[in-house]
């Protein structure tokens, strides 16, 4: 009570009885702030806070905020996501010997820490190399009295360290008692296990890294979001493979020399106080609202052809919303029209279909919110706004239109596919933008019938098109009453923002890589070929593999994935991709020559000049640039021929011209002329 008497702002720090006791007995005048972990999930303090006395909670994780507004009733509008503080400087500290040899893990009670997994990494690493081993920082669970209590717990590790005192792993696993000292002990460790089942945040994970460890991160909930820039797992196997690549590949070295900064620029002193100044000042955003005072302001309903967190097109529609910020709104429409079947695929959580069947948005900028239009599907009981429900898309998104904006809003669509502009009324006013041949099948190059009819409709009938590539404009502008030729271009900021200067670091074997979807377009068979030709190269491949069953291209696939030089790792996001390719040495784009494939003006080209490393390519009509900056190779021996000069020959002069030529065609830049033609056609 006697603090409560002189302090002006009162932060609870975790929401237990704390925070009940101090929204029930602050002042009005005071302000108070909830901070709130994770183990109050499993407890019933959080439902017995006064919430209209609090002025904010603070999760530590957006998956936490989530949960907990499921299964609580916190009021949205007064929840934040504010990381936790890391001082960074107390980590910075060289690496002892051999260090690249050891795990470390830090706590492993209760059992959902997953030291049986670490166990098996461990386990799989010693069959490659013998000097592997892993330490263990952190309380014995045999001196937790109330852990050691459970019988479920006991018989978990009395198993565990039967097997490691009963076989291989016996003089392979040490365990060091806890303690302040935990920014010395990673001295020792290379690589930093968070083999969770789940987690809040994990201070470990940032902490490992602001010494300059590894972090090898299991894919627990929310720990994308909390360390996008990191690696992720999901079996023991594949974090096998990630630490025995980074520690023989030149790519390691540069990920260590990284990390510090990575966690400081995301976590650090400056960023996080930064974020509380502005809590504590009342300034943070709410991220779901009501779309208020909108009325006269012009609408364009762009028809995302995936979910708005993984559309391609993203960088490029944020920065011609920012051009345009003064005078339009952009309405995302997200695909999927059935609320049950969006629940069921987990595209949105619970709690924001709700929200959005309620005629609540979700706000991505000042004017960017996300839509989706429910035609069937939404629960009894579940709250809706007038226009959800209705039959028909358009329908629905008029009366959203005129709903928030007034009747007789101007309204633009943009489209990217001619089925798309096809499905609009006849009457409705739209861009179509050929950022693709989606007349052929990008594979083979063989004409799609029915897409091939679809399109010259969709052509004529648009107000304005927009064409990627020379090629796309040449085969189908004359049908066009208005366009424009605006190429791919790339979110600089994202791509420069890991860049490791030319003349860091080359230990180790050179990588060559490639970031974008695995599918009918990537010549499988070259890349085979390529990759068994050369075994003093490692070859890492970032992308969602999209091959049909029985495609004779999963064998090849299976091949590659068996080549000791070769790492497959998956679907990895912007910021993931972006951070890994910066420290390869040689980036590729190895597609399929086709007539589909020579009208692709590839965004992956800006972004990987925008790392400034040198680039391999198949042939492609719609791109023009030539070496140093470009490598272009068709057969398997040009391909190694090309990958060995661009190692051999790379010199600072072509880094810094590829650099200038991804600041040529930067988004900001380019959509400079999208937002021209938007504001002449409303």
């Amino acid at each position: 009570m006697a603090l409560i008497e002189w302090a002006d702002v009162i932060i609870a720090e975790w929401a237990l009885g704390n925070a009940v006791y101090y929204a029930a007995n602050k002042r009005p005048s005071q302000k108070l702030y909830v901070r709130l972990h994770a183990q109050e999930r499993r407890t019933n303090y959080p439902e017995r806070i006064d919430y209209s006395r609090v002025d904010a909670i603070v999760f530590v994780g957006r998956h936490i905020l989530q949960e907990c507004l499921e299964k609580f009733e916190i009021p949205k509008e007064k929840c934040i996501v504010i990381g936790n503080l890391v001082d960074v400087e107390r980590f910075r500290h060289a690496k002892f010997g051999g260090a690249e040899f050891v795990l470390g893990m830090i706590g492993i009670a209760p059992q959902s820490k997953r030291l049986d997994l670490a166990l098996d990494t461990l386990e799989l690493l010693l069959q490659r190399d013998p000097r592997y081993t892993l330490r263990v920082k952190g309380a014995n669970p045999a001196a937790i009295p109330w852990l050691w209590a459970r019988t479920s717990d006991r018989h978990h590790y009395e198993s565990i360290f039967e097997r490691i005192n009963s076989g291989p792993l016996r003089y392979k696993v040490i365990f060091d008692p806890p303690g302040a000292d935990v920014h010395h002990w990673l001295k020792q460790v290379g690589t930093l296990l968070s083999p969770s089942d789940h987690e809040s945040f994990h201070m470990a994970v940032a902490e490992g890294a602001a010494s300059g460890a590894v972090p090898i991160v299991w894919s627990w909930a929310g720990s994308k979001e909390i360390y996008p820039e990191f690696p992720s797992v999901d079996t023991p196997a594949q974090a096998a493979d990630l630490i025995d690549f980074y520690n023989k590949s030149a790519a390691g070295p540069r990920l260590r020399g990284g990390l510090a900064e990575v966690i400081n620029t995301r976590y650090g002193k400056e960023s996080i106080s930064k974020q509380w100044g502005l809590l504590l000042q009342g300034n943070f955003g709410q991220s779901v609202e009501p779309l208020q005072n909108r009325r006269g302001r012009k609408v364009i309903a762009v028809w995302a052809i995936d979910n708005w967190s993984r559309f391609h097109r993203r960088e490029m529609l944020e920065a011609l919303a920012g051009h345009l910020v003064g005078s339009h709104d952009f309405l995302i429409i997200e695909p999927g029209n059935h609320y049950a079947a969006i629940a069921k695929l987990g595209w949105a959580s619970p709690t924001e279909l709700a929200e959005i069947a309620g005629g609540r948005l979700p706000r991505e900028s000042e004017n960017i919110f996300r839509v989706r239009l429910f035609a069937e599907g939404i629960p009894a009981g579940i709250e809706r706004a007038r226009y959800q429900g209705r039959p028909q898309l358009f329908e629905i998104l008029d009366g959203l239109v005129e709903a928030n904006y007034g009747k007789g809003t101007d309204l633009l669509h943009w489209v990217y596919k001619p089925d798309q502009a096809l499905r609009l009324p006849k009457s409705a006013r739209f861009i179509y933008e050929v950022y693709d041949e989606y007349t052929m099948d990008f594979g083979t190059g063989q004409i799609h019938d029915k897409m091939a009819e679809m399109e010259p409709v969709a052509l004529q009938r648009a107000d304005h098109v927009f064409f990627t590539s020379q090629p796309l404009l040449e085969r189908k502008s004359a049908l066009t009453s208005s366009h424009s030729l605006v190429g791919n271009g790339v979110a600089s900021e994202v791509f420069s923002r890991y860049r490791v200067e030319k003349g860091e670091s080359r230990k180790g074997r050179p990588v060559a890589g490639y970031l974008g979807n695995l599918s009918t377009f990537f010549d499988w068979a070259l890349m085979l070929e390529v990759c068994s030709s050369m075994p003093e190269v490692d070859f890492i491949f970032h992308g969602q593999i999209e091959l049909a069953e029985g495609d004779l291209r999963r064998e090849q696939h299976e091949q590659m994935e068996a080549l000791p030089n070769v790492l497959f790792s998956g679907r990895v996001d912007r910021v993931k991709g972006a951070s890994a390719i910066n420290r390869y040495d040689v980036l590729m784009i190895p597609f399929v020559v086709n007539d589909a494939m020579h009208a692709v003006n590839p965004l992956k080209l800006w972004e990987y000049f925008a790392t400034g490393l040198p680039v391999v390519s198949s042939p492609m009509e719609a791109v023009k640039e030539a070496s140093p900056l470009l490598w272009v190779a068709r057969t398997a021996q040009e391909w190694v021929i090309a990958i060995n000069s661009a190692l051999a020959f790379d010199d600072l002069a072509a880094c810094n011209a590829r650099i200038d030529r991804a600041a040529e065609h930067c988004w900001q830049r380019l959509t400079v002329a999208h937002a021209e033609v938007v504001e002449s056609l409303l």
